[in-house]
């Protein structure tokens, strides 16, 4: 096979200069399948046979350098195989499993996370128990070895009887594939394989010297957060300038989450993009049949949510509850999507460097120029959060759309629609987001993604006042285009009866929030869906002491996302909501009233009403630049009434 993969294949495949005693006959998959009946049926004893296609006349293993003609149907499959990993797991890759040898089904995050080996030469998966961990990188590994050659791969795990399990594996793979796809097997032993392709496979527990003193072309290092730290540190230091000096070799670690320490270190810069590791993931409510009546049982079964979060739920802070409900997860999880830079717009010179590699759209929105987004006539809401631009915390402008949900959405929780207003939704749409812009340059960004490239009379801005937002609020009220309606507003404190630009978060109203985002999320009220969004949110929890923050390091995205239940208290909403709802088509009206609204007709809920969107365009301070307290106690009463359906008894 060697010859066949480096030349392109041909039907007659002389391996090396073969001993024409020992290998008179030119084998094919015809000839061996025969073989292996007389055997089924007594005729022969495969042991004593001479000549023997098999390595010490074992027949799950191929001997090496052996005489083999392939058919034009074996020479496509095995193009087909080399070419595309996931093939090959689903049509050839056998495992033995409980219940037997069987064959492997990939589901669709192990064939995305496969893929993800062989697209990058650096990856790192955080991953449930009990996923297909192990299967994942067995059936990658087999498939590097079977169609490379003169290839060494290392594979390390935290004991003996883990790395053990990972070669077990991929030698179960081997010994089920058809005979045509087997490289030539020259020795077997316990933990190692070498093939004729000039391809070995090399099991180690890690130590400080392990794999120190030959070439590695793919390491592979399993349950990497649970290896000793003695070990792990002298190991990774000397075995990884090794691999980084090819162009073409590559790691795979893998591993569930065992506090902070290097696997912490190496995935949280995968994420932030400070290493060239690709980040992947696989949580627990991934795999069929489990969901919340699964984890209930689990977490019974093993007495703790503390030892469930740590092994199923991916928290490196074990104590952490999760915010959003694995079905919640589930679904965003479904629908994230890796933002991207947009490719037509013409950035001013002054802001080019801050906008390159920090600003990214959906990929809908990747082919506009500066007049599609100018001349948009959708609504939008930024969600603001300042840091120091010191390395540590993310900047972050989150950028929402808000749109009308479709009937069939709207459908499910039509109960909870007392109004039109209830039928707006945020959608999550662009990003900027970046640690190393200073606050004056973080305003600079924001100026002018609100004044020069969106239509800044179809957008809110929510301002987080806790760290420099009131520099931020006066960069815009300085702004000639600035008015103060295009802050959302919000009530600063539990005990006051005006509403003030921005969101001044406290201990209870983050509490608050955070419960709100909850709610919004389940019922499609805010809708995430950027990657890396998704992932902080995936991770962002409540401690034991009644914080909430993310178990993956920075949670400046989530945080975005959870203020963003702020603007559907503030009369920002209505406003914009009925903008939105204005704009549908008069079927869509017509469909909501029919099929949604009237459902809950004669209950007293209240309808956006024509006098309080009137009140609200035409209250005086609005056009007063620098105005702070816009709306009084008589406008928030009567604010009250559109606001009530909506969260019913969670309401305060």
């Amino acid at each position: 096979m060697k010859d066949f993969i480096s030349s392109g294949g041909r039907t007659s495949v002389q391996l090396s200069k073969l001993d024409d005693t020992e290998n008179s006959s030119v084998w094919t998959t015809k000839k061996i399948d025969q073989l292996l009946a007389d055997f089924e049926n007594g005729l022969i004893d495969i042991k004593t046979i001479k000549n023997s296609p098999f390595k010490d006349n074992d027949p799950a293993w191929k001997k090496p350098n052996l005489v083999f003609e392939y058919s034009p149907e074996e020479l496509e499959e095995i193009k087909k195989c080399k070419s595309d990993v996931v093939y090959f797991a689903n049509k050839y890759a056998q495992v033995l499993t409980e219940y037997g040898v069987e064959q492997i089904i990939l589901r669709d995050y192990q064939e995305e996370i496969i893929r993800g080996f062989g697209a990058s030469r650096f990856n790192i998966l955080m991953a449930s128990r009990q996923i297909g961990k192990t299967v994942m990188s067995g059936v990658f590994v087999a498939w590097y070895l079977i169609f490379h050659t003169d290839k060494n791969v290392l594979a390390v795990a935290n004991i003996a009887s883990t790395t053990k399990e990972v070669v077990d594996k991929i030698k179960s793979i081997f010994e089920n594939l058809p005979f045509f796809l087997k490289p030539g097997c020259i020795s077997n032993n316990v933990m190692s394989m070498k093939f004729d392709n000039g391809c070995r496979l090399i099991g180690r527990t890690t130590t400080k010297n392990t794999g120190i003193g030959f070439t590695i072309h793919l390491l592979y290092i399993d349950e990497f957060a649970h290896i000793s730290p003695a070990y792990l540190d002298f190991f990774y230091r000397a075995i990884y300038p090794t691999i980084s000096a090819s162009t073409t070799s590559k790691i795979i670690i893998t591993s569930t989450p065992n506090g902070m320490n290097r696997f912490y270190e190496i995935y949280m810069d995968a994420l932030n993009g400070l290493n060239t590791y690709a980040p992947l993931r696989v949580d627990w409510w991934q795999v069929p049949g489990r969901d919340d009546k699964w984890k209930a049982e689990t977490i019974a079964n093993m007495g703790s949510e503390e030892d469930f979060n740590q092994e199923y739920g991916l928290q490196f802070f074990s104590s952490d509850r999760l915010l959003l409900s694995s079905k919640d997860l589930k679904k965003i999880f479904s629908i994230a999507t890796k933002y991207e830079e947009p490719l037509k717009i013409n950035w001013d010179p002054e802001v080019l460097a801050l906008m390159e590699g920090n600003f990214t759209v959906h990929p809908n929105l990747k082919d506009w120029d500066e007049q599609d987004f100018r001349n948009s006539p959708d609504q939008y809401v930024f969600s603001v959060d300042t840091a120091d631009g010191t390395g540590k915390d993310f900047s972050v402008i989150n950028i929402f759309k808000a749109v009308a949900l479709p009937i069939k959405t709207l459908e499910p929780i039509k109960n909870l629609i007392k109004s039109e207003l209830d039928c707006i939704s945020l959608v999550q749409v662009a990003t900027w987001r970046s640690n190393r812009q200073t606050i004056n340059e973080y305003a600079q960004v924001l100026e002018y993604l609100v004044y020069r490239l969106f239509n800044f009379e179809n957008l809110k801005v929510l301002v987080e006042l806790n760290h420099k937002g009131d520099f931020i609020l006066d960069k815009l009220s300085n702004n000639e285009q600035y008015w103060p309606g295009q802050l959302i507003h919000s009530k600063h404190t539990e005990a006051t009866k005006l509403l003030k630009p921005g969101l001044k978060l406290s201990v209870t109203n983050k509490i608050k929030f955070c419960e709100r985002f909850k709610y919004h999320v389940n019922v499609n009220k805010i809708l995430p869906n950027e990657s890396k969004t998704v992932i902080e949110l995936g991770s962002f929890g409540r401690s034991t002491n009644g914080t909430y923050r993310s178990q993956s390091g920075n949670d400046d995205l989530a945080m975005t996302c959870v203020n963003t239940a702020a603007f559907f208290e503030s009369p920002s909403f209505l406003e914009l909501g009925t903008e939105v709802w204005d704009n549908t088509s008069e079927q869509y009206k017509k469909d909501v009233n029919e099929k949604i609204l009237n459902s809950v007709q004669g209950d007293g809920s209240t309808k956006i009403t024509s006098d309080l969107v009137g009140y609200l365009n035409d209250t005086p301070q609005l056009k007063r630049p620098g105005q702070r307290q816009i709306f009084d106690e008589n406008y928030l009463d009567s604010y009250k009434g559109v606001l009530s359906g909506f969260y019913g008894d969670q309401k305060k």
